[in-house]
């Protein structure tokens, strides 16, 4: 990347090689996520219980938790493509397996339990690459708009995944689904032979120093060795645990007083939110000091909760999910760029690895512990004859689905008071000011 298109922040060929590579491992996403919701579908269907999608869920996130801080240090000792065609080749090998063992007849429970822990660990060793490519390909006035761009990619696959995946069963059954997953992964793997990334400068890096246990410490510590980044991690914690808890709350609160049809429309319209806000992204690239695109978003998702919790109206709960689903890819968009301004290239992989482990880990939390909290705590508190239903009952209401308001105010209040205070103390919000002092290679844009 050369200096002047760093200074410039212009589309230059780093950019474009970008934008086709995303388009690349977008087609092989869809294909993924078409595939194994096909799988689950053909599970549900065979044994009918519930809990074995529990099991699959715990296949496909504790890979992630256990492989990210070693695949992290994969990414930073090899070339970041060659990383991400062993990934995607791995994850299509897997297909092909599963694609064979249909053929044959002899596929079973166990085979797709399999699959889902082979393709999240594939998934593992991408994400770290593919996170840090992404400044050796654009400039850094670009990187919001890249990081948009990956997340209205995401949000595509949300859209798209599940009406293909429902397609293909109906026209070819499952082999349908798997053949459309390796042609994807076709695509991908494709563009990534064609193009070519920018080399990271191994002479800072230090070469293949130590164990690789070791090089991931070493991320680790250049993370906790700095405050303001240890601040933004946990920044990003509490909007992960937010976006968990809408997730994971939502559904129910609805449902409480409403049809699963009206629940599917208010979730279908913060799904346009989240897809708008990375579409806005991908052209905006947020304010000029990236800070105040995490905070600002951060501050106006709180506010949105705030309005989830003490409304109840269909109305009410569709508008505040459309504005916090908007606001969070302006808060990972921007909160992405600083990481990444802020950390050296040769060390990015492992940074990455480290922030998804932690949201990773912050998402299991809360999944485990929102619905006990709900179903045990704050439901009970406000039942109809609660010992908090003639208080704050009559702010919140009684009765089933209002522990949830209460707990979403109380989140979107928490949300809001944090944004607050970090703008108001220089140290985290000043991040930004410290890159020229404490990486200075990104000042001319050398070695990513």
């Amino acid at each position: 990347m050369g200096t002047r298109e760093a200074h410039s922040g212009q589309e230059g060929p780093g950019f474009r090689t970008f934008v086709a590579i995303c388009l690349g491992q977008a087609v092989s996403m869809v294909g993924s996520r078409a595939s194994r919701l096909a799988l689950g579908i053909w599970l549900f269907q065979r044994t009918g219980a519930v809990t074995d999608f529990a099991l699959v869920a715990m296949c496909d996130a504790l890979p992630v938790l256990l492989l990210l801080p070693f695949t992290g240090v994969v990414a930073d000792r090899y070339d970041r493509r060659r990383v991400m065609l062993w990934a995607d080749s791995a994850a299509a090998l897997c297909t092909l397996a599963v694609a064979g063992l249909v053929l044959s007849g002899h596929f079973q429970s166990w085979h797709l339990y399999l699959a889902v822990i082979a393709g999240a660990s594939a998934s593992a060793l991408q994400s770290p690459a593919w996170s840090a490519a992404i400044s050796q390909l654009v400039p850094p006035a670009q990187l919001s708009r890249a990081v948009g761009l990956v997340q209205v990619s995401e949000g595509m696959t949300d859209i798209l995944a599940p009406t293909l995946a429902g397609w293909l069963l109906a026209m070819g059954g499952m082999m349908a689904a798997l053949v459309f997953d390796f042609a994807t992964f076709l695509v991908g793997v494709s563009l990534l032979l064609l193009l070519r990334f920018p080399a990271v400068p191994r002479a800072e890096a230090g070469g293949h120093q130590g164990s690789a246990w070791r090089e991931a410490v070493r991320g680790w510590e250049y993370v906790a060795s700095r405050r303001e980044l240890v601040g933004l991690l946990v920044l990003a914690s509490m909007v992960t645990m937010t976006l968990c808890s809408m997730e994971v709350l939502v559904p129910p609160m609805l449902l409480a007083h409403t049809s699963p049809a009206v629940m599917g429309m208010v979730m279908s319209v913060a799904g346009v939110g989240a897809l708008c806000g990375s579409v806005a992204m991908s052209t905006w690239s947020g304010p000029r000091r990236k800070m105040d695109g995490v905070l600002g978003a951060g501050a106006l998702m709180g506010l949105a909760l705030i309005g989830a919790g003490l409304g109840g109206s269909v109305v009410v709960m569709a508008v505040a999910g459309w504005v916090a689903m908007f606001c969070m890819p302006v808060v990972w968009s921007c909160a992405h760029a600083v990481w990444q301004l802020r950390i050296p290239a040769e060390l990015q992989g492992r940074a990455f690895g480290l922030r998804r482990m932690v949201g990773e880990a912050t998402a299991v939390v809360v999944f485990f512990g929102a619905g006990p909290l709900v179903d045990r705590v704050l439901e009970p508190l406000l039942a109809p004859d609660g010992a908090l239903a003639g208080s704050l009952g009559g702010v919140f209401g009684v009765g089933k689905g209002r522990g949830v308001g209460l707990l979403l105010f109380l989140l979107g209040l928490l949300l809001m008071t944090v944004m607050a205070v970090v703008r108001a103390r220089p140290g985290l919000y000043r991040i930004e000011d410290e890159v020229l002092q404490d990486n200075p290679t990104h000042a001319t844009g050398v070695g990513g």
